[in-house]
C-alpha cells in the first residue's frame, strides 16, 4: 500500500476516538453516575496526554524513529479504546483517557512531521481532511450500535478493532516510515530551543490561536444561534454541523489547488476572507453562509502551516517544533473556548462571542501575514 494512502488511513484512525466521550456522554454519565461536569475531567485527561506527547515527540523519534513511534502510539490508542470498552471503574476510564490522548498526540506529531517532510502542502490538507472523516465516522458508528441495541461499550470496541488493524498495518510497514536524518536531528532539539527560534515561536502562537478559534467557533455556534439569534436547538445543531462539514470539505477541496497557487499565497488570501466572514456572522448577515465561508477560509491554515514547518525552521528543529505546535494547538482548544464562555457569562449572553471571535481573527490574520513567504 502506498504510504500516502496509509497516511490517510492513519488520520481517519486519529479522528475516530476524538469525539467519542462527548457523543457517548448521555450513556456514559448514567453508567458511572457522575455529574455532567465530569465530562470536563475526561476531556482534560485526553488533553494532558496529548500535550505530554507533543512535548516528548522529538525525543521519542530520536530513540525509536518515526516508524517506531507510530506503531507504539497506535498500539497505545488501541489499548486505551479496548480498555474503555470493558467499562472499567471511573478513575480507570479517566486514566485510559490520558493514555488515549498520549497515543493520539504522538501519532499526530509523528505523522505531521513525516508528512511535512515528504508530502506537499496539498497532500497535508487532504490528510487533515481525512481526520474530519474519522471524527465523523466514530460518533456515527457509535450511534448506529446504540440504535441496534448495543451499549456504549460497543462504540469503543469498534474503534479499538479499527485502530488495532491500523497498528498491524504500520507494524508491517515500519521500516518505510524511517527518515535517516530524523533521529539525530530530533535528539538535539528541545522545547526550549523551539521557543527561542523566532519563526518557530510565531508558529507555535499561530497554532494555539488558530485551533482555539476553530474549536471556539465550532463549539459555540449552536449556542450563539439558539441564545442570540432565535434558532431552535435543531437549527443550532445544523449550524454546528455545517461549520465542521465546510472545514473538512475545504481541506479536501483545497488539496487539489493549493500546490498550484502556492501555499503561502493561499494563506495570505484566505485569512482576510475568514475575518470578513466572521464579521458578517457577528453582524447577523446571512448566518449560515457566513459560517460556511469562514470554515472554508480557515480550513487550510493548520495543515499548511504544519507542512511549511521544516522549510521555515530547518530539519534540525522540525521534529521538536512539530511536537510543540501540536501541544500548543491542544492547549488552545482547551483554553480559548473556555475563555469565550467566560466572556459570554460576563457579558450576560452569547451575543458577545462572535465579536470575540472577530478580535481573535484580527490577531490571527496579522500573525499569518508575518510568517516568512517562500520566494
Amino acid at each position: 500500500m502506498p504510504l500516502l494512502a496509509l497516511a490517510f488511513l492513519a488520520f481517519i484512525g486519529l479522528g475516530l476516538p476524538d469525539p467519542m466521550p462527548g457523543s457517548l456522554w448521555p450513556s456514559l454519565r448514567p453508567h458511572y453516575d457522575v455529574p455532567n461536569a465530569a465530562l470536563g475531567l475526561v476531556l482534560a485527561a485526553v488533553a494532558t496526554g496529548y500535550v505530554a506527547a507533543g512535548v516528548l515527540t522529538g525525543r521519542m523519534i530520536a530513540r525509536a524513529g518515526i516508524g517506531g513511534v507510530l506503531v507504539g502510539s497506535l498500539a497505545a490508542t488501541t489499548l486505551a479504546a479496548a480498555g474503555q470498552a470493558f467499562a472499567p471503574p471511573w478513575l480507570g476510564f479517566v486514566a485510559l483517557a490520558v493514555l488515549a490522548g498520549f497515543g493520539g498526540g504522538a501519532v499526530d506529531s509523528a505523522m505531521n512531521l513525516f508528512a511535512a517532510s515528504r508530502f506537499k502542502p496539498g497532500h497535508m490538507n487532504w490528510l487533515h481532511g481525512f481526520w474530519g472523516v474519522g471524527a465523523t465516522l466514530g460518533p456515527a458508528t457509535a450511534a448506529a450500535l446504540l440504535a441496534a441495541g448495543f451499549g456504549w461499550q460497543a462504540g469503543y470496541a469498534a474503534v479499538a478493532l479499527a485502530l488495532g488493524a491500523l497498528t498491524l498495518c504500520f507494524l508491517a510497514t515500519r521500516g518505510r516510515w524511517e527518515d535517516g536524518s530524523a533521529r539525530p536531528a530530533a535528539g538535539r532539539a528541545t522545547p526550549l530551543s523551539v521557543l527561542r527560534h523566532p519563526v518557530a515561536r510565531l508558529q507555535v502562537a499561530v497554532f494555539f490561536l488558530y485551533t482555539g478559534l476553530e474549536a471556539g467557533a465550532g463549539q459555540w455556534v449552536a449556542t450563539i444561534m439558539t441564545g442570540a439569534r432565535g434558532a431552535t436547538p435543531a437549527e443550532g445543531a445544523v449550524a454546528a454541523t455545517l461549520f465542521f462539514a465546510a472545514l473538512t470539505g475545504g481541506r479536501l477541496a483545497l488539496g487539489f489547488v493549493l500546490d498550484r497557487i502556492g501555499a503561502d499565497r493561499v494563506l495570505r488570501l484566505l485569512t482576510p476572507v475568514a475575518l470578513l466572514a466572521m464579521l458578517a456572522f457577528a453582524l447577523g448577515i446571512a448566518d449560515l453562509v457566513a459560517l460556511a465561508v469562514c470554515a472554508l477560509a480557515l480550513a487550510p491554515i493548520f495543515p499548511t502551516v504544519m507542512a511549511r514547518t521544516p522549510a521555515r525552521v530547518g530539519p534540525g528543529l522540525a521534529a521538536q517544533a512539530v511536537g510543540v505546535q501540536v501541544a500548543a494547538a491542544t492547549i488552545g482548544v482547551a483554553v480559548i473556548p473556555a475563555g469565550l464562555g467566560l466572556g459570554a457569562d460576563l457579558a450576560g449572553g452569547p451575543w458577545v462571542v462572535p465579536w470575540l471571535l472577530v478580535g481573535l481573527g484580527v490577531v490571527l490574520t496579522a500573525m499569518i501575514w508575518r510568517l516568512p513567504v517562500r520566494r
